[in-house]
């Protein structure tokens, strides 16, 4: 069997995580098109960096079949070349602007877009062998996006699967798993990623601080995140980064705080603490979920989008919060439902940190729990045989 050979437009992170040598023996080739010439010189052609425009042409591929490989893979992408491709998505996909700003809108309003017309259509064509969905949660808002377009709908979700990421274990899973708080009886929490607050930072510092504070029980604090303001999803500004900034400082002797670190510093880290968190107000999806239940760490997280597939109370913690039927996005497009959707985050950390702080054994007993869904759920060997079906289904 001749070795196949995978097209994909970027080496992102979705991409290293998703695709690039995903299928064993598959050669892999970064692709320029017609669109990244664009991205890279509309700029300087005039075209606003900030436009829509030139946003969606990072989720537009066109070479004119100058690439010779087998298979085109993006990462929420739609190609329009006669190449047989796949796209792996996170929320939906066309993701251009228009169709992010009102796939909740009625029929006529979406379809009123040409271009997200034309993207749908290519969905649907034979070019298109798959798309791969990173959750069911991406799956749902996808299936009532296609609402819009019933002419294509069924012919897209027949191609249609979830298949989550792959993740290898991070610790040697022939070996116990030990805790810091088992030999010295101080608990380690841990925050990583970008977008602190939309992270769910603020509640966290200000649970885990109410947690020491009344229990008297000394715990601890690690962060790696940028602090910087957040417009999508908490509405926070400059005063709100000066205000994290200061609370840092004061609280050095609990809270060890990185904006960022090498990424084997950082899975060090994760091996160094006891406990994840990622209570985020929105999440795609939540890769460090993964590394922590990676390394036995179980986590704390709230129950939207992805988290309720990857996480669960069995091998983590799950805060509910108000959120949509379908997909699980909470609600925070207004102000009194992101202050609330803090409230139940805050409220659940409370919770959750006292609950733990009086039976501190359930850390061990769910971090193996999350380990053994790791090895099973998240196989990289199943993950690319999956993968390779797929490809060879088009090629």
């Amino acid at each position: 069997m001749s070795t196949l050979k995978i097209g994909h437009a970027a080496r992102q992170y979705p991409e290293v995580r998703n695709i690039i040598g995903c299928v064993e023996g598959a050669s892999y080739h970064l692709c320029r098109d017609y669109y990244s010439l664009l991205r890279r010189f509309g700029p300087l052609l005039g075209v606003d960096p900030s436009s829509d425009r030139l946003s969606d042409l990072q989720f537009q591929f066109r070479d004119f079949g100058l690439n010779r490989v087998d298979c085109l893979h993006l990462f929420n992408g739609v190609n329009y070349s006669r190449t047989p491709w796949i796209t792996t998505y996170e929320t939906l996909v066309p993701r251009f602007r228009f169709a992010l700003k009102n796939h909740l809108s009625d029929s006529e309003t979406i379809r009123s877009s040409p271009a997200t017309r034309q993207a749908v259509e290519q969905l649907a064509s034979d070019r298109c062998i798959g798309l791969i969905a990173l959750s069911d949660s991406a799956r749902q808002l996808q299936s009532r996006f296609l609402g819009h377009f019933p002419e294509f709908k069924d012919d897209i979700e027949r191609k249609t699967t979830v298949l989550h990421p792959p993740q290898q274990p991070l610790v040697d899973v022939g070996a116990e798993l030990t805790f810091p708080y088992e030999s010295d009886g101080v608990i380690t929490f841990m925050l990583v990623g970008h977008e602190f607050f939309r992270k769910g930072g603020s509640e966290v510092i200000g649970a885990l601080s109410e947690a020491r504070r009344r229990s008297g029980v000394d715990m601890r604090l690690t962060i790696i995140s940028r602090l910087k303001p957040d417009s999508y999803a908490t509405a926070t500004n400059e005063e709100d980064v000066v205000r994290i900034g200061a609370m840092l400082e004061d609280n050095k002797e609990w809270i060890e705080y990185y904006q960022s670190l090498p990424y084997s510093e950082v899975l060090g880290k994760m091996r160094s603490c006891d406990v994840g968190l990622l209570p985020s107000y929105a999440e795609t999806y939540g890769y460090s979920v993964l590394e922590f239940q990676a390394c036995g760490r179980p986590v704390i997280t709230t129950d939207i989008r992805a988290f309720p597939e990857i996480n669960s109370d069995d091998r983590g913690w799950l805060i509910p919060v108000d959120k949509k039927p379908i997909g699980g996005e909470a609600y925070l497009r207004d102000p009194e439902r992101r202050a609330a959707l803090s409230q139940a985050i805050r409220k659940g950390l409370t919770d959750i940190f006292q609950d733990i702080l009086e039976n501190p054994e359930q850390i061990k007993r769910k971090g193996h729990q999350a380990l053994s869904k790791i090895q099973s759920f998240h196989d990289p060997r199943r993950f690319g045989e999956r993968l390779r079906s797929i490809y060879e289904s088009g090629v």
